[in-house]
């Protein structure tokens, strides 16, 4: 079967492997099982306003401040001209490992915004859509991940070339109330509803968008567990008897996070003497880097809330297997992939109630608290300090391998898409 994934940003590139992540895990997974994948990457440059801009301020000598100063009037008429009438200049295709992937960078046209983008975004994904079935074919199903703009997308490719398509959808978005425009809300609707299926990564965020787009139906399809990681040799790691218990979170340095919620409910933790020995680990990179760096100098931390930066696969696999717990923050997940690397290497958890744990988290493998509240987030690391033999780490593996590896991804697969 030949399969073509449409993710919402870009697909792993060179300056950040971790866009487009979840999509590369799954198209590696469904290589690797013998379906045929291919990747359709759109990106969104320039726009009618910003070059009519730079072509006046050009004529006075003026300089725009963006990356049209350094373009001589003749090559400012020449990319405007090639963005209008000639997108294939702008489409490339190159491997990501074993997948073979058509990168294409559109044009916003009218000034970008949540609505008028989806045109210039479409219009470039056709384009690249053509280019990839004039080499490889006509794909036997698309899979779209958000509707917008991925899945407005593949339903343009279903109007034109009828093929199927399924949508996968992971937005905080909706939960966060950010899709402002009814336009945008309608074409979204009409992605859903017109597909072959619709499918979001937990329950809660099924129900959810239920009430917002009223007569489309949503199952649960969750994430799936990094192959690398999964591939790699399990081992308990024994740990001297009063040594640092750790706590460590793995996420954007975003508001949405609340890592400000983290630190404090941590510093009440550390209050109590008896745990002493409680260290926190901030592995990610983001706006809030500032802000929790001082938060974390405040309350005068510094030796036990260590920031780790953006960290790389390998790094990320060698601070799971050395930490003691996972703990996630949020006010805000779809899902919450860290928390089932974390339960890979049989590692208890400690989520919020925030729309995506809520699915998996159990009494076996962790705890769950309600978002915002602080006394809750510290009684569980204190919980789990306490009950820390408690807790079964093959149990816990096992739990996430039969949920989240790939044999399960695989038979889900099989069932959603069509025959």
């Amino acid at each position: 079967m030949r399969v073509l994934i449409i993710p919402p940003e870009e697909f792993v590139p060179q300056r950040n492997h971790f866009l487009g992540i979840f999509q590369y895990h799954q198209a590696c997974i469904l290589q690797n099982a013998g379906y045929e994948v291919g990747v359709l990457s759109v990106t969104q440059a320039y726009s009618i306003p910003m070059l009519a801009k730079s072509f006046l301020f050009k004529l006075t000598g003026k300089e725009t401040g963006n990356n049209t100063d350094d373009l001589s009037l003749k090559q400012l008429l020449a990319l405007a001209n090639n963005k209008l009438f000639h997108q294939d200049k702008y489409i490339v295709e190159e491997k990501v490992g074993d997948i073979n992937v058509f990168r294409v960078e559109g044009f916003y046209y009218m000034a970008p915004s949540d609505y008028t983008n989806s045109y210039g975004w479409i219009k470039a994904g056709l384009a690249a859509f053509k280019k990839y079935v004039a080499k490889y074919g006509m794909p036997d199903v698309v899979h779209a991940h958000n509707a917008m703009y991925s899945g407005m997308l593949a339903n343009a490719i279903k109007n034109i070339y009828k093929v199927p398509y399924v949508i996968t959808e992971h937005s905080t978005w909706h939960a966060r109330g950010l899709i402002k425009d009814r336009r945008l809300h309608n074409l979204m609707h009409r992605a859903y509803l017109k597909s072959h299926g619709a499918y979001a990564v937990s329950k809660p965020f099924c129900e959810l968008l239920a009430t917002k787009f009223s007569g489309a139906k949503f199952n649960y399809f969750p994430n799936v567990l990094d192959p690398f990681l999964e591939a790699y040799k399990y081992q308990t790691i024994e740990k001297d008897a009063g040594s640092d218990f750790v706590f460590l979170n793995i996420a954007e340095l975003h508001p949405k996070k609340n890592h400000k919620l983290l630190i404090n409910a941590f510093a009440a933790l550390k209050k109590q003497s008896k745990y002493a020995h409680a260290k926190l680990w901030l592995a990610g990179s983001g706006s809030e880097y500032d802000a929790i760096k001082a938060q974390i100098e405040n309350l005068q931390l510094q030796n036990d809330v260590i920031m780790h930066g953006l960290l790389s696969r390998q790094k990320i696999l060698e601070s799971i297997q050395q930490a003691d717990s996972i703990v996630l923050s949020s006010d805000y997940e779809t899902f919450g992939v860290v928390l089932i690397e974390g339960m890979l290497f049989g590692k208890p958890v400690i989520a919020t109630k925030c729309g995506g744990p809520e699915s998996f988290v159990n009494d076996k493998c962790g705890i769950l608290i309600e978002t915002g509240s602080e006394t809750q987030l510290t009684d569980a690391m204190a919980s789990q300090i306490d009950n820390s033999t408690s807790y079964d780490a093959t149990v816990i593996r096992n739990y996430a391998l039969e949920q989240f590896g790939a044999a399960s991804f695989l038979k889900k697969i099989k069932e959603i898409y069509p025959n």
